[in-house]
C-alpha cells in the first residue's frame, strides 16, 4: 500500500445519518465518546456564544452535542431535520450577510467528500472575518487507512491527482459521498507549499493522531466489533497512539487535524 498511488473503491454508499446521530448520541460506548471528545474537543477554544461558526458537511450534526455548542450553525448537501441550512461545500453559497462576517468553519472528515477542495477553500475566505479559523479533521492516508479502505472498499485515494489547480475537480462528483481519501495529505504536508498557493492562510496546527483509538472505538459512521475500556485504559492508548505515530507517521496515523487562520 505504500507504493500504490491510488484506489478506486466499488461500493459507495450514502451513509445512514439518521442511525449514526442516534446510535452516537444514545451511546454508552465509552471507547466511541472517548475518541469523539478528543477529535472535537480541541474546537472549544475557538468557538464562543457571541462568534458566527459554520460547520460544512455535518452529517449527522452530533458535534454540536458532544462539545455543547448550540450556536454553531449546522449545514449539509443533504437538509436533515436537524441541519440549519442547506449548503453545497463546493458552490458554497452563503448569501451576502455572512461576507466577512464568519468567525470560524468547521471541517470534520467532509473535505475529502469536496471534488475541488482548494476551490472551496478559496471561497471560504470571502466569507471568513480578518483572524477568522478554518478548523479542520480530516482522514490521513496513511498505510492503516488505505488497508483499511481496500477491505472495506467504500472510500478512494488518489495521491496523483494536482491538488492545488482550483480551475479542475480532482473527482467526478457523481454523488456527494464519492471522496478521496489522500486531499489533507497532499493539501497540508508541505506547509511552505500551502501558503504560497493560499497566502491569505497560516496553517497554525498540523497533527496527526488516531490509530489504536479509532480501531477499538467500535465506529463512528457504522458500527464494529470492540473491546469497552475504561478512562484510565484509554488513555494508556491514547499515550501508545501518540509514540507510533510520532515514529511512523506513514504507517498509523488516521487523522489529521489542522488549524488555519486567516491573515
Amino acid at each position: 500500500m505504500f507504493f500504490i498511488k491510488e484506489y478506486k473503491a466499488k461500493r459507495i454508499k450514502e451513509p445512514d445519518n439518521f442511525i449514526n446521530r442516534d446510535r452516537i448520541l444514545k451511546s454508552n460506548n465509552p471507547n466511541l465518546l472517548f475518541l469523539l471528545r478528543k477529535r472535537f474537543g480541541w474546537m472549544k477554544n475557538y468557538i464562543d456564544k457571541k462568534k458566527i461558526v459554520i460547520e460544512l458537511g455535518s452529517g449527522n450534526g452530533c458535534l454540536k452535542k458532544i462539545i455543547n455548542k448550540k450556536n454553531i450553525i449546522l449545514t449539509d448537501i443533504v437538509k436533515y431535520p436537524w441541519i440549519n441550512k442547506k449548503v453545497d461545500m463546493l458552490k458554497l453559497d452563503l448569501g451576502k450577510k455572512f461576507i466577512n462576517k464568519v468567525d470560524v468553519f468547521i471541517i470534520n472528515h467532509s473535505l475529502h467528500h469536496c471534488s475541488n477542495p482548494t476551490l472551496s477553500l478559496y471561497k471560504m475566505s470571502k466569507y471568513l472575518k480578518k483572524g477568522g479559523y478554518i478548523l479542520i479533521n480530516e482522514p490521513e492516508a496513511s498505510f492503516i487507512l488505505k488497508l483499511m479502505q481496500i477491505l472495506l472498499d467504500d472510500e478512494s485515494w488518489s495521491l496523483k491527482v494536482n491538488i492545488f489547480n482550483k480551475k479542475k475537480n480532482i473527482f467526478k462528483p457523481k454523488s456527494p459521498w464519492e471522496s478521496n481519501t489522500a486531499i489533507a495529505h497532499l493539501l497540508f504536508k508541505d506547509h511552505k507549499k500551502f501558503e504560497n498557493y493560499f497566502p491569505q492562510y497560516k496553517i497554525k496546527k498540523n497533527k496527526l493522531s488516531e490509530f489504536l483509538i479509532f480501531l477499538n472505538s467500535g465506529g463512528v459512521n457504522s458500527p464494529f466489533f470492540h473491546i469497552k475500556l475504561n478512562y484510565l485504559f484509554l488513555k494508556i492508548i491514547d499515550i501508545i497512539d501518540n509514540i507510533l505515530i510520532y515514529f511512523l507517521p506513514s504507517l498509523f496515523a488516521l487523522n489529521r487535524s489542522i488549524i488555519l487562520k486567516k491573515n
